[in-house]
């Protein structure tokens, strides 16, 4: 008769348990603020405590949890100012971007974004909405690699990274008004990165930086429909989105 599973390493064990909680967090499967039960955790997964608290350790680093002096942790509240500054960056790093990537790519980096295009529109249709947001996330980070500019990619990496945690409020229909608003959103989405593809193979870099424009625009308008369709329904942003501008989660 075989025996139980051999047990992970402490390390792989932390880190299984980093990616399992990190992807449960970016998804809203586990909601912003909520606190992390450590003694759950280690029920599930069959683990000492150690390699949990190394794993929120990372998270804590990524921003995804806060550490809470002798009261563990919690999910980092998701406030309507951390958006705010989210869509505003966009504003100012994603054109640069584009407009460096169509003036330097080189044939290996326009089939990658190409590759990352299409990988998008596929996890769309599947209905997959983490794939669809990692591949949403690929794909910049594909135009990105054709800047040629390693400061810029890291910091448009890391505004890439803090936006995971609200591109499935836009990219998931199931926090959309209704699914033909969904839909639609998604469609547009990928009208547009084809649009950034035809611009960045023609070296059109204005066009490219006009196209990161909307962009970010469209999802800010999505965020102003999600909002108002939330106060309209009491309750729609309950564990999703704090309405305090502080950024405090309120009890």
């Amino acid at each position: 008769m075989a025996g139980k599973p051999e047990k992970p390493r402490r390390g792989d064990a932390a880190t299984h348990i980093y990616e399992k909680l990190r992807s449960g967090i970016l998804m809203m499967r586990i909601a912003p603020g909520s606190a992390i039960d450590e003694a759950a955790i280690v029920r599930e997964f069959d683990v000492s405590r150690t390699p949990v608290r190394e794993a929120i350790v990372r998270l804590a680093a990524d921003g995804l949890v806060v550490l809470l002096p002798n009261k563990g942790s919690q999910v980092a509240p998701l406030d309507l100012s951390r958006v705010r500054g989210y869509l505003e960056a966009m504003d100012v790093i994603q054109p640069a971007v584009m407009a460096l990537a169509a003036r330097r790519w080189v044939p290996a980096d326009l089939d990658a974004i190409r590759a990352a295009c299409t990988a998008f529109d596929n996890a769309t249709a599947s209905g997959d909405n983490e794939a669809q947001v990692l591949r949403n996330r690929d794909f910049h980070i594909a135009i990105a690699s054709a800047c040629g500019n390693d400061l810029l990619i890291a910091s448009y990496r890391r505004l890439l990274d803090e936006g995971l945690r609200i591109s499935p409020l836009s990219l998931s229909t199931r926090f959309a008004p209704n699914a033909q608003h969904g839909e639609a959103f998604n469609s547009e989405i990928s009208r547009q990165h084809w649009a950034m593809v035809e611009a960045i193979e023609k070296h059109d870099a204005e066009t490219a930086a006009d196209l990161a424009d909307q962009h970010t625009e469209v999802t800010r308008g999505w965020f102003s429909d999600f909002l108002a369709d939330g106060y309209r329904r009491p309750g729609r942003l309950t564990g999703v989105i704090d309405r305090a501008s502080g950024g405090q989660q309120r009890a």
